[in-house]
């Protein structure tokens, strides 16, 4: 049987937080600054990889002496039932976060232990690995439920990211519910990066006791998202072109390699 047409180009926010919201077990997307690319197949709206700056905290210097701005981590795969392999989305979305992104020379992921994640697609994308990260503080918010990580709160209710500050929720305002340790993965992208990582390199963890998913499937009820549709106005776009929000840069880069409709700014 004949594999739908494969597409992956940037979107907007609005669809890559609908994508965290329903097919990914964490439901909500990063803060900071986001790379966010769209899936398709066939013309439909299947999720999005989302790159950013992630845990790397706010240090200058991380992992041993490797500058910050030139990493980037694969914050979110959030993903509905799809066809293609998640080792080709990421291989095309990588390409794509360098055009944006052109300094960038080592891609990080992780793998929660805590969701029974190890990392299987990243082997399959041949990431090395190397280990696992120190256990994170959780906390839950005492008035929503929800589950925040350390850097989504603080003593007096604000953080500050990249010089931008924002409210959250206080330390009085949750209780701690403890943490897991997540497996590590690195893409190195020119020669002195991966002769870093090669030096941080382990064998790989073995699948988890139940099955890989780092996105989970359609949820029962889930209806079809259409990221060219707001409201009951409905937009035209090529089949796979970028959706309603800002369109990316064009170019034949995506045109050649992907066969994607030019978008215009």
């Amino acid at each position: 049987m004949t594999k739908p047409e494969l597409r992956l180009d940037f979107c907007s926010y609005q669809a890559a937080q609908y994508a965290c919201r329903h097919w990914h077990y964490s439901r909500k997307i990063p803060v900071g600054k986001l790379v966010k690319v769209g899936v398709w197949e066939d013309g439909k709206f299947i999720g999005a990889i989302i790159f950013g700056d992630g845990l790397l905290g706010p240090k200058g210097m991380v992992y041993g002496g490797v500058d910050k701005f030139k990493v980037a981590e694969i914050v979110r795969i959030a993903l509905r039932k799809h066809e293609h392999a998640v080792s080709r989305m990421i291989a095309i979305a990588i390409k794509l976060l360098l055009r944006r992104c052109p300094g960038i020379e080592l891609i990080v992921a992780f793998a929660d232990q805590g969701e029974n994640h190890h990392g299987g697609i990243y082997q399959a994308s041949n990431f090395l690995y190397t280990g696992t990260t120190e256990i994170g503080r959780l906390f839950k918010h005492r008035l929503t439920g929800r589950i925040l990580h350390n850097r989504a709160v603080s003593v007096n209710g604000y953080r500050s990211h990249f010089g931008h500050v924002r409210k959250v929720p206080r330390h009085d305002e949750c209780e701690i519910i403890g943490g897991t340790r997540k497996h590590r993965y690195f893409l190195p992208l020119t020669p002195g990066m991966k002769e870093i990582a090669l030096k941080m390199q382990k064998d790989y963890p073995k699948r988890a006791t139940s099955k890989e998913n780092v996105a989970p499937g359609v949820y029962p009820g889930e209806t079809f998202y259409d990221p060219c549709q707001v409201g009951n106005r409905k937009i035209l776009r090529p089949p796979g072109a970028s959706h309603v929000g800002r369109y990316s840069p064009s170019g034949n880069f995506r045109r050649k390699a992907y066969g994607l409709a030019t978008s215009r700014k």
